[in-house]
């Protein structure tokens, strides 16, 4: 099995550079540099779970959520949660934790992932997972014995259209794997609890890339795979199971009277608008996008229109998109205006929220914007500090730990200065 990687594992050992408050930053960069840490972090509890694009190193968050002071029953806010390693790890730390997230897929796997299931609704989700797991492969069965058709679609949301689903999902999965997953998604798709059935949704986009001719969330690449009959059905149960394995262990773990976190569909442009009230967070964990590095709606289209959910909201909200950068030196220009303006605005919005003296750790990295000869670097760490003391947030600590396996073109465009992950540590002023 391939190993999984965060993005705070880099390639190959770099020299870390540390300013500002020599304790913190020394902190930081120990958050930083996650080399010696063992794989298993990476599976702990429901870290596992589902692959996800650039998602945070599980070490590097709890040791953020540390840095920042907060106390067990503090608030901690992730505005770009993604696969919610920080609320996992929030959990861990018997925090109130809040998520926010533009991609309706990253709010159904946060949620999954620290849902505070009873050890009947572990049960349940499990029995049901192998129940729809039995259902699929006898239907794989019965529609071999009688090659018979494949069953009408199921009903998909509004504003889903069937005809841009079935274009987008041609080719990807071969046909004895798609009948099942079918049926694994109809099956899902009738559960009355909406906890198990979402909690079902999730594992089954766990595994939808892994049974495609799709190469990986991050390249589109065809290649054909080896799936046998009912091996997709097999996996989502076994899925299933590790879900209740790691949730158990996940509250088992929780400090006493730990909630829930609160987890919200919403731009980290407006937190207002997601629920996150004026001075109500203690802290902030995050890691905002990357200039023109990712494109998490190309990414996760496969799975975003196999399970029928919209994606207008994320192809609105998702900032530093790499398709935007995409094209000649003028729309290469604007981009990169408008990714420092939301940027701006998010760092903002982080000091609104924030109560006076509240810390934020921002996880962000330097990267190569747009497509050569176009492509220009973006120094992050410097705009950051600069953003965020205009809205109101002051610099205390930082690492920043090079990144040595580039490409030729980052080689290239990185000669005068290293291309550095940056972890930086940030206070609220007090006016």
């Amino acid at each position: 099995m391939k190993e999984r990687r965060a993005l705070t594992q880099a390639r190959s050992w770099g020299r870390i550079y540390t300013q500002g408050e020599p304790k913190l930053a020394r902190q930081l960069s120990k958050a930083l540099d996650v080399a010696d840490v063992g794989a298993r972090v990476m599976s702990a509890y429901t870290h596992g779970l589902h692959t996800y694009p650039a998602r945070m190193h599980p070490i590097t968050a709890r040791r953020a959520i540390r840095i920042t002071g907060l106390e067990t029953g503090g608030s901690l806010l992730d505005p770009f949660c993604g696969s919610g390693t920080v609320l996992v790890e929030g959990v861990l730390h018997g925090a109130r934790c809040i998520g926010v997230d533009a991609s309706p897929l990253a709010v159904l796997l946060s949620r999954a992932k620290t849902w505070h299931a009873s050890d009947a609704a572990r049960a349940e989700l499990v029995h049901r997972a192998r129940r729809i797991s039995a259902l699929a492969v006898e239907e794989g069965k019965a529609a071999r014995r009688r090659t018979r058709a494949a069953a009408p679609p199921r009903p998909l949301p509004s504003g889903v259209s069937e005809e841009a689903r079935s274009q987008r999902l041609r080719g990807w999965f071969a046909p004895h794997v798609r009948r099942e997953l079918e049926t694994l998604a109809s099956c899902i798709g009738e559960e009355e609890d909406q906890d198990v059935r979402d909690a079902l949704l999730v594992v089954l986009s766990s595994i939808l890339v892994k049974v495609s001719r799709r190469e990986s969330d991050t390249s589109g690449r065809v290649i054909e795979r080896r799936i046998a009959r009912g091996m997709a059905a097999r996996l989502f149960a076994t899925r299933a199971e590790e879900l209740a394995r790691g949730l158990e262990a996940l509250w088992r773990a929780a400090p006493h009277g730990t909630p829930p976190p609160r987890v919200r569909l919403g731009d980290a442009r407006s937190l207002g608008r997601a629920g996150v009230g004026e001075r109500a967070v203690d802290a902030i964990v995050t890691s905002p996008p990357y200039a023109g590095t990712y494109d998490y709606l190309e990414h996760h289209l496969l799975r975003l229109t196999f399970l029928g959910i919209p994606v207008s909201e994320l192809r609105a909200w998702e900032l530093g998109a790499r398709r935007k950068f995409a094209g000649g030196e003028e729309k290469l220009r604007a981009a990169l205006l408008g990714w420092e303006r939301d940027l701006a605005d998010v760092l903002a919005q982080m000091a609104h929220v924030l109560r006076p003296g509240g810390r934020a750790v921002v996880l962000i990295g330097d990267s190569l914007a747009g497509t050569p000869p176009n492509a220009v670097p973006v120094h992050a760490g410097e705009l950051v500090l600069r953003l965020a003391n205009q809205a109101g947030l002051d610099f205390v600590a930082s690492a920043s730990q090079a990144r040595t396996a580039l490409g030729s073109a980052e080689k290239q465009a990185f000669t005068a200065r290293p291309k550095l992950e940056h972890l930086i540590l940030l206070e609220r002023r007090d006016k």
